[in-house]
Parts: structure tokens; sequence; C-alpha cells
């Protein structure tokens, strides 16, 4: 570096634009200690943040919803969980997949890897959390049926443990952040614990909770539920909208695997049924059937949506602008609303979305979902969004 040629990063502008834990996240997970180090202020503006926002957007989500069926992390333990079956695939995958980056973590910060430390930790926070674990959970978080009650404080169990014991593991790198969810969440929901987080052991593996094999089934899961959605993509059907079938073209061992977690599969790619073969079909029809290849399955895609599953898509892009604006005038996700106003809607969408109007009341969270013609039917504050290029109308009371 050189002063002259205006190349030096100096410290104090730098800390003034970022956060410490950000930029002491972005030089350990960029490049090896040993290795010179290219440091760029719009990468360090991209993916640390990413890494940093979503862990503590799981948090948020966490207290947000843990805090609404009163978990209390003393009592609903992942042994009160196992006692009485609550724990699913899913969760136990999870927990498999924690201990192993336990152990991955812990090795490379011992020899100085840094740089493969934070990966780890990016890998499993982003990709197995947020991307995978949490869409099969949250809808499972959405009702307030008493009778899966039991369930919903597993989910909160299983999620307590993983984020209090990556807390603890990004403490090292974001000391910073991880005092900070340490006091607001666990100090808050478990007053026995430590007063610090520096006060913590550090976490070892858990063997009894390690499960190859389920994660190697997970894993399958995954690559076929990319399939489905890049056969979603050459369709230009959007994920939120249901479809009818999703066959399966793959080897005995793959479709075991798959069967084990069809409740996952069927949530992740949002398809009513799900069926298995060894051979693709010779009389596909290509008008109907979306199809996508990999190493060892392919996948097979029914595009023919009937009024039903047209209701339904509807009503799920009506819901994704209803919760963006529940978001934008700053109510809690476990907030009940008086009501739901939508105006404007042309009248076939109208027509499909009138039976879903209950599901999608529980959806958004609100007693009721009321559709009108034209604004001026009621008063209530609108808010212009748009809905396939075409204007609509949303209120929320």
């Amino acid at each position: 570096m050189s002063k002259s040629l205006g190349n030096v990063i100096e410290m104090n502008p730098l800390l003034e634009r970022n956060s410490a834990d950000v930029c002491r996240f972005y030089m350990l997970w960029k490049c090896s200690p040993t290795d010179s180090m290219n440091f760029d202020t719009k990468e360090l503006s991209k993916r640390p943040y990413q890494v940093l926002g979503t862990l503590y957007h799981l948090h948020r989500f966490l207290m947000q919803n843990a805090e609404y069926d009163n978990f209390n992390p003393q009592k609903h333990t992942l042994k009160w969980a196992d006692e009485n079956n609550a724990l699913k695939p899913p969760d136990r995958w999870l927990l498999s997949k924690l201990q192993r980056t336990i152990r991955e973590v812990t090795e490379k910060l011992e020899v100085c890897e840094f740089q493969f430390a934070t990966s780890e930790l990016e890998e499993f926070v982003v990709n197995a959390v947020s991307r995978q674990y949490v869409p099969v959970i949250r809808r499972e978080l959405w009702t307030d049926d008493p009778e899966t009650l039991n369930r919903r404080l597993a989910v909160y169990a299983t999620l307590w443990y993983v984020l209090k014991t990556l807390t603890l593991l990004f403490n090292p790198v974001t000391p910073y952040l991880s005092e900070a969810m340490y006091q607001r969440v666990y100090r808050q929901l478990d007053k026995t614990l430590p007063e610090s987080v520096n006060f913590e052991s550090w976490p070892k593996p858990d063997e009894t909770l390690q499960d190859e094999v389920l994660e190697q089934e997970f894993e399958t899961l995954m690559q076929c539920v990319s399939l489905v959605y890049s056969a979603r993509q050459n369709a230009q059907l959007k994920r939120r909208w249901p479809l009818r079938k999703a066959v399966v073209v793959a080897p005995k061992k793959v479709q075991n695997a798959l069967k084990n977690l069809e409740e996952a599969f069927l949530e992740l790619a949002n398809v009513k049924k799900i069926e298995y073969t060894e051979k693709l079909p010779e009389e596909a029809d290509e008008n109907r059937w979306a199809l996508a290849s990999g190493e060892e399955m392919q996948v097979l895609l029914d595009t023919s949506r009937d009024e039903s599953l047209l209701g339904e898509g509807v009503m799920r892009d009506l819901a994704r602008r209803v919760q963006a604006l529940r978001k934008e005038l700053g109510f809690m996700p476990t907030d009940i609303l008086n009501a739901v106003h939508v105006a404007e809607l042309d009248s076939e969408r109208m027509r499909l979305l009138e039976p879903y109007l209950a599901d999608m009341a529980e959806l958004v969270r609100t007693r009721k979902v009321y559709l009108h013609k034209e604004r001026s039917e009621v008063k209530v504050e609108w808010n212009e969004r748009k809905l396939d290029n075409k204007k609509i109308y949303v209120a929320i009371e």
C-alpha cells in the first residue's frame, strides 16, 4: 500500500461507515492470514452483511414466534421434544449437520484457518438454516391450533439450540453482535444463563445428535428440489404456485431417501402429490410436462392447473403483497389483524380467490379478508400494489 497512490485503507473512516464486526468477519473470511488481501469495500458491503444480517433475522424470527407461544427454554428442551415425539426429520437433520459444523469450525480455528471456519459458518447460516430448514417449518408456525403446540415448541427448541450454538461459534469473529443477541434473546428468555456470552463454554459435537444417513438423504432431497425449481423456471411457473404432481425418475435407493422425507419434499416443491418410477415415461406430453435432469435423477412436473390450483396460486401471490405491507407498516409477524381489504382485482381473479379467503386470512394472520370491486366501497387507507403488472389496492386494519 502507498498513501501517495491513494490505496491505503484508513480504519477510522472505514469503521464510521461499517460495523467493527462486519469488517472483522470480512477480513477473516476473505483469505488466509498468510496471504495478501485485495480489500474491496464493495465486496465488504455485500456477502458479509448478508451472512450477519441473516443470522440477526433468524434470531428475530425465533424471538417473535417463541414469545407468542410462551416457549420456555428451560422446560421445552430437545430432550422434552424427543420424549414427546415432536421432532421431525428436518429438525434431526439440522441438529446433525450442526454437529459437523461445530467440529469443522473448531478444527479450522485451532490451526488459524479462519477463512475456512467463517466459510463453514456462512454455509450453515445462509443455506442450511435460512434457505433449507426455515422454509420447511415456517408453515407449521403460522397456526394457533392448540393441538399442534407441542410441534411448534419442538421447532423453537431446535432453533434455540442451533442459533445459540452459532452465537458461540461466531463470538470470536463477531463479539459485539454475539453479545447483543445473547443478551436480547437467550438471557431474556432464560435468566439462569451466564452473565455474558464470554462466560459460556465452547460448543462440543454431540455424537447422539449426529445421523449421517439422514444427512445424505437430505442432500438427495435438496438435489431433487433443485431440479423441481429448474423445471419450474423452464415452464415459467412461480415457486409460490402449487402444482398437481411431480414425477421423480430415479433408482430405488434415491426413491427411498425421498420417501423418508416426503413431507418436506411436498412443502419445498409446492406440489400436491409425488410419484416415483425408475424409467422415464415414453408418452410424456411436452405441452403438459416440464422436465429437468440431474446425474442420478430426473423430475417431471405436471404444469396443467385447474381452477383450484389457479385460485390457490392467486391467493399466495396476494398474500405475499399483504405480508410485505404488514412489514412496511410495522406490524409484528405474530400480530393478528382485524381485517385485510383488497380492491380492483379483475373479476376472474376475484372468482378464483373466493374459495381461499379463509386460507388467506390464516396465512396473513387476519380475522377477515374482504374483496371489493372498487376502492370507494369502503373508507380505508389504500396502498397501491402490482399483481402481474396490474394495479391492485390493499388496506390493513
